[in-house]
């Protein structure tokens, strides 16, 4: 009877054994995927994002100034939040979604008007790709705003990734 019990024992140990190591392998694969430090609560790009303001025409033109592509498989649209200073109104407008517009990359910009001014002398006051409401001025600010969700993240985020100041010639 002794050598069918040691027998038994010595399935188990080699079982338990083998599922430990692959509880390891995998736990090291995940570890080299995600890479250290990786926190999914978090996850958002990172990009750069710089600001012109041409007071000739009322217009402010936001780039992209490098960082991370704003690609369609992590990214569901990426809008603009302008803000009138003065009566602290704001206008959000589509830079791009899943359907137009992405990726959204390095050297890619988007043109912002107001009303005030006919620039091309056209009868029409929205010459740029998008118009706000109100007239644009020194201290209005532009939110560039993403929503989306990186790969491994639970959920759905929307984040402010940068911030430009009408008047601000760096952004």
């Amino acid at each position: 009877m002794s050598v069918r019990s040691d027998a038994r024992a010595g399935v188990t140990v080699e079982r338990v054994f083998v599922w430990g190591a692959a509880v390891l392998v995998v736990a090291a694969l995940a570890g080299l995927v995600v890479g250290p430090g990786a926190d999914f609560r978090t996850a958002t790009p990172t990009a750069d994002f710089e600001g012109s303001y041409d007071n000739a025409t009322g217009s402010v033109t936001v780039t992209h100034a490098g960082g991370d592509s704003l690609a369609g498989r992590s990214t569901q649209s990426v809008a603009l939040v302008v803000t009138d200073a003065d009566t602290n109104s704001t206008t959000r407008l589509r830079w791009a979604n899943e359907s137009s517009g992405l990726p959204v990359s390095a050297g890619d910009s988007i043109s912002i008007d107001d009303p005030r001014v006919d620039s091309d002398d056209d009868g029409d006051y929205l010459d740029a790709d998008r118009a706000v409401g109100f007239y644009l001025d020194a201290g209005d600010t532009v939110e560039v705003v993403w929503t989306g969700r990186l790969l491994g993240a639970p959920e759905t985020r929307t984040e402010t990734l940068d911030t430009v100041t009408v008047g601000n010639e760096t952004g």
